[in-house]
């Protein structure tokens, strides 16, 4: 899921010549330094560059039509967002795909479905349950060239997980079916195209933002109820554990991680859901959520994706409730920039 957003500081020269304040006179306020060794103008240091601020968000080509509750992912150097609702509330089977230039119709989904979750493992774009027309979905479907191959479907039925690739599998986590909120974790292996049923989400819920953390399968937000709470299940220990909170809770938004390894969540909706949620925050190894800025075009019922070093915001509603956009937007990895300047 996957992959769909996706801050400053200046510098300030002290200067001044002792020997020409001297003879120039100080203002009533100024306080000479007659001790200061006299440099002429040509020999002071030039100011030192401000450092470039956090990569600025950008507004990017639309997607041919308006759509939320979207999957998203990157595989072979295209973005693909797959799924989804139309304005009319009809589930989706399109698929769109970008090639860094423009956006094409790719092979249809097997399934019409919306709130799939979709993610990238060995180049591959995966994309797994959903709702069809109101119908639960537990089926798994990988892209191979220009069509889709069905493999082994889910445990649980589900749809407003997420799906994510971490340490050689897939991990499909939270969402909801007719029953309510899915608590169990289930774990892919392509290798013998199984899912295993594993320790449950500690908090259940559906809406959820999937990305990978320091090579665990985390879930960020999600609501009945809403929560800024993040939980990462790590594949090595096979336990659950927890990051900081996110500063706002949000349900229905997205969030990927970098090549750094930093992770970036935006948008969702509040917990009266009337309410567009515009956080743009970020997440470091070993640090807290940060960030100033507001999320370009606010917007919920997307998922993030990784798409030439940005994370990719692609449809979504504008509103709560449905109001597909055709919007994309991109971020840069915040955390990153700010360490290298």
């Amino acid at each position: 899921m996957l992959g769909l957003c996706d801050g400053m500081k200046g510098v300030s020269l002290v200067a001044g010549i002792a020997c020409l304040v001297a003879l120039a006179g100080c203002r009533p306020n100024q306080v000479a330094q007659p001790t200061s060794p006299a440099r002429s103008p040509s020999a002071s240091p030039s100011p030192s560059p401000s450092p470039s601020p956090l990569p600025p968000q950008r507004l990017e080509a639309a997607l041919p039509a308006p759509i939320e509750e979207t999957g998203a992912a990157t595989a072979a150097g295209r973005l693909y967002v797959m799924g989804g609702f139309n304005a009319a509330g009809a589930s989706l089977a399109s698929v769109y795909v970008f090639d860094g230039n423009t956006w094409a119709a790719g092979p249809p989904l097997p399934l019409a479905v919306d709130h799939p979750s979709a993610a990238t493992l060995d180049d591959h774009v995966y994309v797994a349950g959903g709702h069809s027309y109101g119908r639960d979905s537990a089926r798994l479907f990988r892209l191979d060239s220009d069509h889709w191959t069905e493999l082994a479907s889910m445990h649980f039925a589900r749809g407003g997980h997420g799906l994510v690739a971490a340490q050689g599998r897939l991990y499909a986590i939270g969402g909801n079916n007719s029953r309510g909120n899915v608590g169990p974790l289930e774990a892919y292996d392509p290798g013998s195209n199984t899912w295993s049923v594993l320790t449950a989400l500690p908090a259940a819920r559906n809406h959820v933002s999937g990305f990978v953390a320091n090579g665990a399968a985390c879930v960020a937000g999600g609501r009945s109820p809403t929560t800024g709470r993040v939980d990462c299940f790590d594949p090595a220990s096979g336990a659950w554990s927890r990051l900081p909170d996110l500063p706002l809770p949000t349900s229905g938004g997205g969030a990927t991680s970098f090549v750094s390894g930093d992770v970036v969540m935006t948008g969702g909706q509040d917990a009266s859901e009337t309410r567009i949620v515009d956080q743009l925050v970020f997440y470091s190894q070993g640090g807290a959520w940060t960030g100033s800025e507001k999320m370009m075009s606010p917007r919920h019922g997307f998922e993030l994706a990784t798409f030439e070093g940005r994370a990719w915001a692609c449809g979504g509603g504008s509103a709560p409730g449905l109001h597909p956009v055709a919007t994309c937007t991109s971020v840069g990895d915040g955390p990153a920039a700010s360490l290298n300047n």
